[in-house]
């Protein structure tokens, strides 16, 4: 006569809801690794260039420092910085460059 419908039960397969859920907890756990792994090469790379350059500027002082320790460097900077002149000679201040 009637023939009834059956309804389908749904079985929640739970190992795979927990399989999917360690899955997606480990692709957050090494997303978030990666992009702090990303972030230290980044800082890793701009401390050299700056260490490089911290170099190169210690360098430009020690031959400063070494051309300060020489009379004729001393004499030189005396007279174009401070317009120092020997007695006895007369002073000469161009106007060209002001």
């Amino acid at each position: 006569m009637f023939k009834m419908k059956s309804r389908r039960t749904y079985h929640i397969n739970w190992f795979r809801i927990v399989f999917m859920a360690i899955i997606g907890y480990c692709l957050y756990v090494l997303g978030g690794q990666q992009l702090e792994l990303n972030a230290v090469n980044h800082e890793t790379v701009a401390t050299k260039t700056k260490l490089e350059q911290l170099k190169q500027t210690n360098s430009g002082l020690i031959e400063e420092k070494e051309r300060l320790s020489t009379p004729a460097y001393l004499e030189k900077i005396a007279r174009e910085e401070l317009g120092m002149v020997k007695p006895g000679e007369v002073p000469y201040i161009s106007t060209e460059g002001k």
